[in-house]
């Protein structure tokens, strides 16, 4: 039987097939492969969509101008993309390479052990979170070699590791720096600094596996989490804020391919998601001219299973809402839940000490389809920003539904946690 790492690279060459040279990946930390903790199975491509058979997004010319666009707090130019490159052929790699970690995703569900924990035992690795992040990392770097990589498998156990990793991630996207000769971020390690003809560097930030607990366990709630990152252009002595301008997240069990472009719309399976009808009177989302309201909020609340604080917050908050929504969901699955926020099955998400590689393609999504996104004093969040509250498109621009959300949070002492 093949050992875990000679597997990876064999099944590596098998589902990657492009012919351009490998460029290695752009690494935060070490690696973190862990034991081998059981056999990954050889799959067949053919019970499952191919590449070329996937009707791949097409966007629409017009821009979609979302409730958060009108926001008194967000001008118009935060929404707009400042760089010089084409997010279309970008979406498209990152749907591809969606696909092809998809195709490991439903071949190795709820077959496949444990090969490692981070922070503790609810917190699992498995053999195809690490797979599925180097397929989706060859097919980065093979058509970007000048982009960077924030993958999570690369990065240590607890929200130290992922803030710095974030941080240094950014850094070396904006300014072409790596730290000294000795350290793994150097300008060679990234693959190509001076990017293709001088265009701008894109940080695209991953999760492999968003849910890995439902995904070793067989439910069918996870997903592959791709969100791409601009720092404002191609011009590193600009100070432009970091923006999530593409983001693709895709549940290959319910074939859900949701795809967006800052300024672009928000998709599912090619499908632009269309702004809910007023005049629908059978929907909760326009009922009134106040969006929806608490009682009829189907609410996720998320499960951070890092520290106890976390927990004991999140669990304070579903008491708390529990009488006053209309429902509670508890999916653990940053991803899937934001695009189902985005698509409209779910009314809002609150969470804490969320990582950028569980909200990055999320964000960019939620806000095309009209949706918002708050950190815990009301204000707009950025990738940076790690408790939130996202709550869909309510068809104005109030957000009503996120404001009783984190009244409900103040007032039952859910926002602090250690």
């Amino acid at each position: 039987m093949y050992g875990g790492t000679a597997l990876i690279m064999i099944l590596s060459m098998i589902i990657v097939t492009s012919t351009k040279t490998s460029v290695d990946a752009f690494r935060l930390l070490p690696r973190r492969i862990g034991k081998n903790g059981g056999t990954l199975a050889l799959f067949s491509s053919a019970s499952s969509p191919s590449s070329a058979a996937f009707q791949y997004t097409q966007l629409e010319d017009s821009p979609m101008v979302s409730s958060t666009s009108t926001s008194t707090s967000t001008s118009m130019s935060k929404d707009q993309y400042r760089g010089n490159r084409n997010l279309q052929h970008v979406l498209r790699i990152a749907e591809n390479a969606a696909l092809k970690a998809g195709e490991i995703m439903r071949s190795t569900s709820g077959k496949i052990a444990i090969s490692n924990t981070k922070t503790n035992t609810a917190d699992l690795v498995t053999e195809s979170d690490i797979l599925c992040q180097k397929v989706i990392n060859d097919i980065i770097q093979n058509e970007f070699p000048g982009d960077c990589f924030l993958g999570e498998e690369d990065v240590g156990a607890g929200s130290l590791a992922s803030s710095s990793a974030l941080d240094r991630a950014l850094f070396i996207t904006k300014k072409g720096e790596g730290g000294d000769s000795g350290n793994a971020c150097t300008v060679d390690a990234i693959g190509g600094i001076q990017g293709e003809d001088d265009k701008e560097k894109l940080l695209w930030i991953v999760d492999p596996i968003d849910g890995t607990t439902n995904f070793q366990a067989g439910l069918p709630m996870f997903c592959v989490s791709i969100g791409v990152v601009s720092l404002g252009g191609s011009d590193a002595s600009t100070d432009d804020d970091p923006q999530v301008v593409a983001g693709v997240i895709y549940n290959p069990i319910l074939n859900e391919m949701v795809s967006a472009v800052r300024g672009r719309g928000c998709y599912l399976n090619g499908e632009r998601i269309k702004r809910t009808n007023d005049d629908d009177d059978d929907n909760d989302v326009n009922d009134s001219d106040d969006g929806i309201t608490l009682d009829k909020a189907l609410v996720n609340v998320g499960f951070p299973v890092y520290s106890e604080g976390t927990l004991r917050v999140s669990s304070r908050t579903v008491t708390a809402l529990s009488t006053k929504v209309r429902g509670v969901r508890m999916i653990a699955s940053a991803s899937q839940v934001m695009s189902w926020v985005a698509m409209g099955k779910l009314s809002a998400y609150v969470s804490w000490d969320l990582n950028a590689w569980d909200i990055a393609a999320g964000m960019v999504i939620v806000e095309e389809s009209g949706g918002f996104i708050s950190d815990f004093d009301g204000e707009r969040a950025t990738i940076l920003t790690r408790d939130m509250i996202i709550s869909c498109n309510e068809g104005n621009s109030k957000h009503n539904l996120s404001k009783a959300i984190l009244q409900v949070l103040k007032e039952n002492d859910c926002i602090e946690y250690q």
